[in-house]
Order: C-alpha cells, then structure tokens, then sequence
C-alpha cells in the first residue's frame, strides 16, 4: 500500500521551493518557515481493491511567521498543487498519483507556537500506483 505522503510531499516539494514540506513536524528549536505537514488522519481502503487503492484523509497545515494571511496564502497554494496534479495526472515516478482530490474540510485557524500562525484543513486524496507495462 502507497503512503499518501509518498505522493503528496514530493509534489509539494517540488512545487514551492522555500518552504519546508514535512510529515513529521520537527521539533520548535529545528523548525524552518514556512512549512507545510501533512498528516494521515485516517481513512479507508477501496473494498474492491484493497492492496491497490486508498482514500487516505490528510490533515494539512500550513504555518508561517508572517502572519494569519498568510499561513492561508500558503494552504491555498499546497492545495492548489495538489488539485493541478490530480487534474493533470501527475505520476510521483516509482510510487504513483493523485487518482481524486476532495476538500473536506477548508483552512481553519489552527494552535501554532508562539510569534506563529497556522491553519489546518482536511482532504481525502485517492491515491494510485504508478502504471507499469
């Protein structure tokens, strides 16, 4: 089974230089910002293809140093990489892709360390092996 952040955090990577992409917040004394963690927090398994295909929830937060505006700029940035790469298919190469993209729940004001601002909202994210053959 394909972790989610196998495909989401290389993309991410990739897209937003500068900021630091994470699926472990590292702790406050080692942190760069901005940042951006992505966190499974649950979901499931497609019952027809279970070894093949999930619908992990992600939990993805982003923080800043600069303010409230702009821990929100940065959400919307992460997530719109994501929805270009579902829309266009975009193969992590050696794991797999983003098969369908769900916001379930938009940016909300989110506990962040002190002089910090963060926001967190929710996805669903289907994801894919990469196609061989």
């Amino acid at each position: 089974m394909i972790r989610v952040q196998s495909v989401v955090l290389p993309l991410l990577r990739a897209a937003l230089p500068g900021v630091e992409v994470v699926s472990w917040v590292h702790d406050v004394d080692y942190r760069t910002l901005p940042m951006i963690s992505v966190r499974r927090a649950g979901g499931t398994r497609n019952p027809n293809a279970p070894t093949l295909h999930s619908l992990p929830m992600v939990e993805l937060t982003a923080v800043s140093a600069d303010g409230l505006v702009e821990a929100e700029e940065l959400y919307d940035d992460a997530l719109d990489v994501l929805f270009a790469a579902h829309r266009a298919q975009t193969i992590v190469t050696g794991v797999g892709y983003i098969q369908s993209l769900t916001e379930s729940q938009g940016p909300t004001e989110a506990p962040s360390p002190p002089d910090t601002w963060a926001v967190a909202g929710t996805i669903r994210a289907g994801i894919k092996p990469e196609r061989v053959g």
